[in-house]
């Protein structure tokens, strides 16, 4: 069980250079909660919260959604899991990205609302 959400903790969204950053939107893990519950499985968040430097570290952009909590990263492994994945997720965000290796979901108000987009050559067309 969780303390964020129904199956999420905090520190599965905290910033992963261990500076103790977790200060994850509740928004955002409540919409996280729901794409788990549309899954009916556990899901791995790669990245949630980010401090300055080690967003700059991982080489992500300044403005990345990742630095105020509005964003997660969420695994996936293979193609079927990215399809699998990516069905529930498009019942729940609509502000998506997709690499080879994760889904990117945010909630950023800031930024246009509507869009999905790929990660350069991080993602193969056949999928």
């Amino acid at each position: 069980m969780g303390d964020l959400t129904a199956n999420f903790n905090k520190a599965e969204y905290a910033c992963k250079c261990g500076c103790g950053r977790d200060d994850i939107k509740d928004e955002l893990a409540y919409k996280v909660q729901k794409v788990r519950n549309i899954l009916g499985k556990s899901i791995r968040i790669n990245s949630g919260i980010r401090c300055i430097r080690h967003n700059g570290n991982i080489g992500s952009a300044e403005t990345s959604s990742h630095i105020d909590g509005w964003a997660a990263d969420l695994q996936t492994k293979g193609s079927a899991a990215r399809y699998e994945m990516l069905k529930a997720v498009m019942q729940v965000f609509d502000r998506v990205g997709i690499a080879k290796n994760f889904i990117h979901v945010d909630i950023d108000a800031t930024k246009t609302a509507g869009v999905v987009w790929t990660y350069g050559n991080k993602i193969y067309s056949g999928v």
